[in-house]
């Protein structure tokens, strides 16, 4: 069975300390995006892979994604490991944990324009989407 990517539009988080900046270290950056996210988190484990995006473009992918914590108002933080991000957005440069569960993955991903199948700020990405 094909698995599904979960979208993320990084202006959804909710707290402090989120939100994406090519300025942040890897270290700040996966504290920043693994949470507050209002979505299904089965959803977001089952698929083991979240990309970020700002617009419609991939700049950071958490891959790994086993478990999540709820903070009781519908928003979920991530357990998963960052396995890279855009480093760079006028001229998209990349930047991949070579040692991240799904690095291959991650990067295919990063700077790409997805579709999604939803309208909201989480959207759900079939394969090859």
């Amino acid at each position: 069975m094909a698995r599904t990517s979960t979208v993320f539009n990084f202006l959804y988080a909710s707290g402090p300390g989120t939100g994406f900046s090519t300025q942040l270290t890897p270290g700040q950056l996966q504290a920043a995006l693994s949470g507050w996210w209002r979505c299904d988190p089965e959803r977001v484990v089952r698929a083991g892979l979240m990309a970020v995006t700002l617009g419609q473009y991939v700049v950071a992918v958490l891959t790994g994604i086993d478990g999540y914590d709820g903070r009781g108002d519908g928003r979920y933080r991530f357990h998963g490991t960052l396995a890279g991000s855009v480093t760079e957005l006028v001229t998209p440069q990349q930047w991949v944990n070579p040692d991240a569960p799904g690095a291959d993955r991650a990067r295919l991903l990063l700077g790409r324009r997805l579709e999604s199948e939803s309208g909201g700020p989480v959207a759900y990405v079939g394969p090859g989407g």
